[in-house]
């Protein structure tokens, strides 16, 4: 029996055919598309030197001027006085001598204030006594003796200034006002008005205050306390990714401006200019000759100087795995449709900015296995200081090696990959920069760190200034910015006061 041969079916040989051709085709070799830039070779440094401007007080609390001011005016001040009268009372003419004896004290607590950059000090006082005529008919009268009181309250303004030698010297102007007259008066019809007794028994009082309230001071103490503060200064400085750095201030010049009053003290305001610095290296912190004593304006000074944050490649390197890692982004080409896979990202610093050097494999029109390949793109990290961030620009191809791969790529890459990078690889530093400026607030508080400067608590800002690309790390120059008030002590400033 004659048997016909077997006949395959077409389907079955179209899917032979396209086995056996899958087999035949070769794994494709991976292709490097462009050549690998130098890596970066600059380091960032933080040396700048700023110009900046300390201010300097020597601040007096009230409550000091107010047990100065106790001390300096007497508790009370006790004196007496006659003067011969002649009076008719009911019809009698009475003559003899009017006497009297009294005191001014003061009444209450000194109460010491601010206002317009003066000392205002109210001091309330009480004027009493007795008074009488001498004789046997003013007895009769009753009239020998008789109590009398009044009340004032006496305002002292001082003026403080600093002369050129150093020394600060007190103005003084001293009024009052009569709350109380002391005026007695007698039902016989004798009266006697005390009050130009009392103004001048009160003048008594207060004489010379303004010459015992500068000889208080002592001017020798008063200029060494400021010279403590004319020398350079070391702080040393904890900052991120350095170690052993100072910030160096070296006075350039000092000035007076002015005494400024506020709400619970005194203050002598100076403003210390100066070169500051963060440094690696101490400077010389020896002592200076005090400098002539110059004026300036009373404003706020502004001290600056620069530190190095430094962000890891690594951490920029997560950032673009997030967005671009395992991600397929398609395209057109003219050979048909083109898709990338972004297998990995790894950021590095070159001479100009930023590679990164991305893993990929490409499914080609015609190609049933998908390529791998390497491909360096470069990038200009951009600071935006508003918002504390850093993105990536300008993202392009480094120097092509394989022009036909690439040509059928560039869509691809331009239109997606690329875009996307630039659109979704965005760095935050305010959360580094807020930690910053938190350390920096904490170390210049410390008297220990400062050298026994007492700047008070600091307010410290922080800006973005510029970006240097390094080898491994992404370096961020910050401008600092703060105002450092230099709290003098002061409380050996009197010398009565001191010794009480």
């Amino acid at each position: 029996m004659n048997r016909r041969p077997y006949q395959w079916p077409a389907r079955c040989i179209v899917i032979l055919c396209a086995a056996l051709s899958a087999c035949a085709e070769k794994p494709p070799q991976h292709s490097q598309l462009s050549e690998a830039p130098p890596p970066a070779t600059q380091t960032a440094a933080s040396s700048n030197v700023h110009q900046s401007r300390l201010s300097t007080r020597a601040r007096i609390s009230y409550a000091d001027l107010v047990a100065l001011a106790s001390e300096e005016v007497p508790a009370q001040h006790t004196d007496d006085g006659r003067q011969k009268i002649c009076k008719k009372v009911i019809g009698i003419k009475v003559c003899g001598t009017a006497q009297w004896t009294y005191t001014v004290a003061r009444e209450g607590q000194i109460q010491i204030s601010g206002h317009e950059d003066f000392v205002v000090i109210n001091v309330p006082m009480r004027f009493f006594g007795d008074a009488g005529i001498r004789g046997d008919v003013a007895k009769v009268l009753k009239i020998d003796a008789m109590d009398f009181t009044g009340a004032l309250n006496a305002q002292l303004r001082l003026k403080l200034d600093v002369n050129e030698n150093w020394c600060p010297s007190i103005q003084t102007d001293v009024t009052y006002q009569w709350t109380e007259q002391p005026r007695l008066e007698w039902v016989a019809g004798i009266d006697v008005n005390l009050k130009d007794k009392a103004d001048k028994a009160i003048r008594k009082q207060l004489a010379g205050l303004e010459k015992r309230t500068t000889d208080a001071l002592d001017c020798n103490q008063f200029r060494e306390t400021i010279q403590a503060q004319w020398k350079p200064h070391n702080i040393p400085l904890e900052l991120p990714d350095n170690n052993a750095m100072y910030l160096n201030i070296v006075p350039t010049g000092f000035s007076f401006s002015g005494v400024r009053t506020e709400s619970d003290k005194l203050g002598l305001a100076f403003s210390l200019d100066a070169q500051t610095s963060v440094q690696s290296s101490l400077v010389s912190s020896e002592p200076q000759s005090l400098p002539s004593l110059t004026r300036s304006e009373y404003l706020p000074g502004s001290t600056q100087f620069n530190v190095l944050i430094r962000a890891a490649y690594s951490q920029l390197t997560e950032l673009a795995d997030q967005h671009l890692n395992g991600k397929i982004f398609t395209e057109s080409s003219a050979a048909g449709e083109v898709s990338v896979t972004v297998n990995s990202v790894i950021l590095s610093g070159n001479p100009d900015g930023l590679t990164m050097n991305l893993e990929f494999s490409a499914k080609l029109p015609g190609k049933k296995l998908p390529v791998p390949g390497t491909v360096y793109l470069t990038a200009t990290p951009v600071l935006d200081a508003f918002t504390q961030t850093v993105r990536l620009k300008n993202i392009s191809l480094s120097n092509v090696l394989d022009s036909t791969l690439w040509n059928t790529l560039a869509a691809v890459f331009n239109k997606k990959i690329i875009a996307d990078l630039e659109d979704q690889a965005v760095l935050e530093l305010g959360s580094e920069l807020s930690k910053l400026s938190s350390t920096l607030e904490t170390q210049l508080a410390d008297p220990a760190r400062t050298g026994g400067l007492n700047f008070g608590t600091p307010k410290v800002n922080v800006f973005l200034e510029s970006l240097v690309p390094e080898q491994n790390n992404l370096a961020a120059l910050v401008r600092v910015e703060t105002q450092l008030d230099i709290q003098v002590p002061v409380q050996d400033l009197f010398q009565k006061h001191a010794k009480r």
